[in-house]
This record gives structure tokens, sequence and C-alpha cells, in this order.
């Protein structure tokens, strides 16, 4: 299947869910691109699981909407914290087994199966049965079989869990392999994760959004990050022109902040003398709302935005 025919877009709106009377997401609203890898970051009850399963389809939203771009739900690729793994079967034959089950046969199913293989160095035990695996190989079958229909939307519930700090290392390169072309929504309760792995971090807190924010890509360790908050029509035109500024590490990273209003953050090498050549293209091409520069570890955003979401919580109590 070609990558243009399964890029997907996906967006929450307004989302809320219940079970029975307890409320466990509240007016949840984002959106996922391809080539994005989103991490849902929170403590445990924050709704993550939730939201991938709402994403999945397990679950309907009580209100709100879960959409794709095209309309229909596209094929989307689910790996559960609990991979429903067979240990009797062969890594073959299990993944057989799951591609039928994505409605998969013949030659697509064959396909499908080498895919996987492929891209997650499974050759080696392709004939083993899984119980005999290693977690770090489990884990590893676990992704294959996510991906097997070629999905156009990639859910992963606490990835790397468990792995040691190899695997672990090896995960992240398998799964940003993975990404190309996909939307791609990590979760986990792990802040190193979501920062070695992620482009944006979305934090949930008692089933709210309560952040939003762009992430320094994998490479970029201790550069300089300015958030610029941005209003106008054409964000990656804004996003393109300043990443041709001299000391702009890579291209600017866009999310959606409000209507119309977006964030951007652009990473330098170092601390520039003076952030005029930002402002002047930025002004050119729409209105500038704020600009200040932030720390690039997670563990500070996230207590930023628990801090901040805690203060607006008793403030309306």
């Amino acid at each position: 299947m070609g990558l243009w025919f399964r890029m997907s877009i996906v967006s929450l709106e307004s989302v809320n869910k219940f079970f029975g009377s307890r409320q466990v997401l509240h007016n949840l609203s984002f959106t996922v691109r391809p080539g994005e890898i989103v991490g849902l970051l929170g403590p445990n009850g924050s709704g993550k699981t939730t939201t991938l399963r709402l994403v999945a389809g397990y679950y309907e939203p009580d209100q709100g909407r879960v959409s794709f771009s095209g309309g229909a739900r596209p094929s989307v690729g689910y790996l559960p914290e609990r991979a429903p793994l067979y240990d009797a079967l062969t890594v073959t034959q299990y993944l057989g087994f799951v591609g039928r089950c994505k409605g998969l046969s013949g030659k697509a199913l064959a396909q499908g199966i080498e895919r996987s293989i492929h891209a997650f160095n499974l050759e080696s035990v392709r004939s083993t049965a899984i119980g005999r695996l290693s977690k770090g190989f489990r884990q590893r079958v676990g992704l294959g079989q996510a991906i097997l229909a070629d999905p156009g939307i990639l859910l992963l519930d606490e990835a790397t869990n468990g792995l040691d700090p190899i695997q672990i290392i090896e995960a992240r390169e398998m799964i940003r392999a993975q990404a190309q072309g996909r939307a791609v929504i990590f979760s986990s309760h792990l802040m190193q994760e979501v920062q070695a792995l992620c482009t944006r971090a979305l934090i949930l807190r008692h089933g709210r959004l309560i952040a939003d924010v762009p992430l320094v890509s994998t490479g970029q360790a201790g550069s300089v990050v300015l958030e610029l908050q941005w209003r106008g029509a054409e964000s990656q035109v804004l996003a393109q022109a300043l990443a041709r500024l001299p000391g702009v590490v890579g291209t600017p990273t866009v999310s959606l902040f409000d209507a119309g209003v977006f964030t951007l953050a652009v990473a330098f090498h170092t601390q520039p003398d003076t952030i005029d050549p930002v402002l002047a293209v930025a002004m050119r091409e729409g209105q500038v709302l704020q600009a200040h520069y932030r720390s690039t570890h997670i563990e500070d955003l996230l207590i930023e935005a628990v801090r901040r979401s805690d203060s607006l919580t008793e403030a309306l109590a």
C-alpha cells in the first residue's frame, strides 16, 4: 500500500467520556498529523489509555467526536499495554493469525508479515515460539502486529515499559522509523521516554488536557528553544521561513493552541544575541502574541502545567 494512500489525520473534538456516573475525559480536543509522534503524558488515572481506546474504536465518545481525514476510520495499529501474545505460537504463526483477524489474506497477508518482521528485526526468531522469547523480543512482536495492515495511525500504550536500557534505545529507533507518514500517539508515564521520542507532548490531568507543547527533536539536546504564540492562517509557511534563519536547528515545530492561534517552538544551537530576526519574519506573516524562552526538559513542562492547572481549579472551586 502506498504511503500517500495511508496518510491520515486524527482529531478529537470536545470529547467527553463517562464510565457510569464517573467522567474520565473532559472536553478533550487535539489533532495529530502524519509524521508526528505525539506523547500522552500524565499520572495514572489521567485518561491516557481511554484516549487511545477512543481513537482505536474500542470506545465511542459520549459527547464530541473522533474524526479522521477522508471521513471513514482508517486502518489503526494498536499496541495495548499488555500485548495479547500467544506463547504456543511461533512469531510467524502469531503474525499470520493476527493478520487474518485484521482481514488480510493471500499476498497482502504475506507482505504484512514480512513487513513486520523486517521493521522490528524479528528474522532471527521468526520460527521461535513466543513463550521462549525475551521481554525485548516479545515487545517487538507486539509492535510488529500493530503495523501488519500498514495502518495510517499507530497507537502505542507504554511500548517501552519493562525493557532494559539497550532494548529501549532499539525500540525508540524502530518506532521513529515507523512514524514516517503515520500519525503516532505514544502513551507513557515515563517523562524521559516522551522527551526522547516525541515531537509533541499532550499533558493530561484528571481527564483534561492541560498542556500541548512542542518538543525539541532527538539530537537537539542542549539547544535553546524560543516559543512563539502566533496568530495567522499559514503556520507551516511561517515555520519554513523561520527554518531558514541563521542558527535555527531544523524546522520549527507547530501545534494548535486555539482557533487560529499556534504555538511555534524555534530551536537554536545557542541563545542568539537578539530575537529581532525571528520577530521580523513572524510579524511579516501574522501577529505575534507572546515570545519567550522555555526549558526543553519535559519534567519542567509537566510541573509547570500541573501547577497552572491546579491553581486554576482552586480558583474556580
